[in-house]
């Protein structure tokens, strides 16, 4: 186990089984297996499976709706640094720190920041409790109301560390999204 996970790790304790002999097989390989903690990652129950994603591919699955009970979606925030798959939950979707139900809803809102990234609306000002005049002021005015529209359905997102919002800016960088696509 010790090759593994070191008595530094955060929750060691909690991994650790006195009685036994340490982590199982599988568990030991989720965490010393470098690139699941660098990439997106899709689990199925049924059939079992696991497959890499790319961020526009998870972005494409958590806009189809609510995830499935039967999958899980792991997706470091920060790749490299925080093993999540291991504790992965059944019907959410695990970021660096918290396990987030995906619903229909979040699907929904997902959508409104990919349409605000599209229209030139970047991370820190999709964070901002009202749309900055310097972009709006670029757009034509036919679009300002959906815009406000839109901007107002995020609210419940813009609360203080708000993981969904965190996932939804870190699916919609400019690298996997486009003003085109």
């Amino acid at each position: 186990m010790r090759e593994v996970l070191s008595k530094v790790f955060t929750c060691f304790e909690g991994w650790f089984h006195p009685g036994g002999r340490g982590l199982c097989a599988a568990c030991s390989w989720g965490y010393s297996n470098k690139a699941l903690r660098a990439v997106p990652h899709l689990i199925s129950r049924d059939p079992a499976s696991m497959r890499e994603l790319t961020r526009a591919a998870v972005r494409e699955l958590l806009a189809e709706g609510a995830l499935e009970a039967g999958s899980a979606v792991v997706v470091p925030l920060r790749p490299g640094r925080k093993h999540i798959l291991p504790s992965a939950a059944w019907g959410r979707v695990s970021v660096d720190d918290a396990h987030l139900p995906w619903t229909d809803r979040d699907a929904q809102l997902l959508g409104l920041v990919v349409r605000l990234r599209r229209l030139g609306f970047g991370s820190r000002m999709i964070g901002e409790p009202a749309p900055p005049y310097q972009v709006l002021s670029q757009l034509d005015t036919s679009v300002w109301a959906l815009v406000l529209y839109t901007w107002e359905q995020l609210s419940p997102w813009r609360a203080p560390a708000n993981p969904w919002l965190v996932l939804a800016l870190h699916l919609t960088t400019s690298a996997s999204i486009s003003k085109e696509s």
